[in-house]
């Protein structure tokens, strides 16, 4: 009977090696792995911000559109718009016009409200205000919870109709909106015709 002995033979640690490494990759990947997530939380606020400041000014311009609208001259709040009466090239009140068949001056959106404006301008959106056009009521809704409200300001443009002297007008309408951080800021315009 052959009785056979193994005796152990010396080990060189390459195991231990092998699970080092291994636990430093793994240390990396969820360092690397929480990096992202707060990166991720970071921009999706930032997004959310911006998609409030977007809300706002898209309700800024329906009010702005209701204000030009309003043809009920009872309510007059802010005020009740005729034509161009009550507009000027200093944009008194936030009521710019430039004159007869010229376009408002094209600046960048932002120097067109800082640039044009005297005090008492732009115009305030404010929540809970009532409109009345053509018999119907518009109430501006409530802005999300710590959100400013958004100022517009209203370019009147006359132009004279072809082949005839009746006049047709148009109304640009800059907004200028934020969401709850300062910084966060979106511009709209358009130009409406009521």
């Amino acid at each position: 009977m052959n009785i056979s002995i193994c005796m152990p033979r010396k080990q060189h640690g390459i195991a231990l090696l092998t699970a080092m490494i291994l636990l430093a990759v793994l240390a990396l990947l969820g360092v690397t792995a929480m990096k992202m997530a707060n990166m991720e939380e970071l921009m999706s606020g930032n997004m959310r911000d911006r998609n409030l400041a977007l809300q706002a000014a898209e309700m800024g311009l329906r009010y702005a559109e209701q204000h030009v609208s309003d043809n009920d001259p009872t309510t007059n709040a802010p005020n009740s718009i005729d034509g161009v009466t009550g507009f000027d090239a200093t944009c008194t009140g936030g009521y710019c016009y430039y004159g007869q068949n010229q376009l408002p001056p094209a600046p960048p959106l932002k120097s067109s409200i800082e640039q044009y404006c005297t005090p008492g301008c732009p115009l305030v959106y404010i929540p809970g205000n009532t409109f009345i056009v053509n018999g119907i009521n518009y109430t501006a809704s409530a802005l999300p919870a710590g959100v400013p409200a958004p100022t517009y300001l209203i370019e009147g443009i006359k132009k004279t109709l072809a082949g005839s002297s009746d006049y047709s007008y148009f109304y640009r309408i800059s907004v200028r909106a934020q969401g709850v951080r300062p910084g966060t800021v979106v511009w709209l315009q358009e130009v409406f015709r009521p």
